[in-house]
């Protein structure tokens, strides 16, 4: 099977719409087999590689991660399609997505009311991201429940936000206060919850674990409070493409391909442990 992985400009590209993605790239890499699927339509697929354990370059640069073995095997499974996979900035994503340059985007994205007007989702999400809250260790604080009357930093824009304002409309006289933010980032937020301005912050494990690393704060991780299901996105005019990997994306759940790639790269069967905790899945 023929496998490609081009690295993208993506500021070129994206000051450059109408330039192709051959034009803009640079140091390019190809993957190829002896192999290729005769008559197979070619899909250009987007995704990142600063996101580990997503999407990111191993020390060889080689593009890996959870997603690039997603795709890869929903490649081998998909005979009617090749997938041509290509990385770049998020934000060049989007613009190439909008431009018909890439036919689908891979980047642990949520199917928000905003995007699903605009760009086409499955119905099965590809991945869950469980999310804990960064406290003190003598807050007491364990649960969303124990997050009543208590205040958490949130931005407006993001999906988070929505996660928590549904928690609140579902749980009146108890819900957790929102103090609006922008431009905020994660470590900053870590030590907001240290000096006390905010009760805790919503976060992923890998990334407390990353960036706490580096602050060593006094900081501690609760259990999984909530969950994120998250979608491969695809342009407007790609409903074949987008019922084909649905329906083997729902194979792949059934058969343990999906919690077998999961151990391999997160350590542990999301799909099990967690999908009981989609708080606020945005296909419902």
């Amino acid at each position: 099977m023929k496998k490609t992985i081009t690295r993208i400009l993506s500021l070129l590209c994206a000051a450059a719409m109408t330039v192709s993605f051959t034009a803009c790239s640079s140091g390019s890499k190809t993957e190829s087999s002896t192999e290729t699927k005769s008559d197979a339509i070619v899909k250009n697929i987007g995704t990142g590689s600063s996101m580990a354990p997503f999407c990111y370059l191993n020390e060889d640069g080689e593009l890996q991660g959870y997603d690039i073995a997603v795709m890869k095997e929903l490649d081998e499974r998909l005979e009617d399609y090749e997938f041509n996979i290509q990385y770049m900035d998020f934000s060049a994503l989007i613009v190439a997505l909008d431009a018909g340059q890439l036919d689908m985007v891979s980047h642990q994205l949520v199917k928000s009311e905003a995007r699903k007007e605009k760009y086409l989702f499955p119905e099965q999400y590809y991945c869950l991201s469980p999310m804990s809250l960064v406290v003190t260790p003598d807050s007491n604080i364990k649960t969303l429940e124990d997050m009543a009357g208590k205040k958490i930093n949130g931005s407006p824009s993001s999906y988070e936000y929505t996660m928590i304002e549904s928690w609140n409309a579902d749980h009146p006289g108890k819900e957790i206060v929102q103090i609006a933010v922008s431009d905020l980032s994660t470590a900053d937020g870590y030590k907001q919850v240290e000096n006390g301005t905010v009760d805790a912050a919503l976060t992923y494990r890998s990334t407390f674990e990353a960036i706490n690393k580096d602050l060593g704060l006094d900081l501690t991780l609760t259990d999984v409070v909530m969950c994120e299901d998250t979608y491969q996105m695809f342009g407007s005019d790609e409903e074949e493409f987008v019922a084909a990997v649905d329906a083997e994306l729902r194979k792949m759940l059934d058969d343990g391909t999906l919690s077998k790639i999961s151990e391999e790269y997160f350590g542990e069967d999301i799909f099990s442990l967690y999908a009981d905790k989609i708080f606020f899945a945005a296909s419902k």
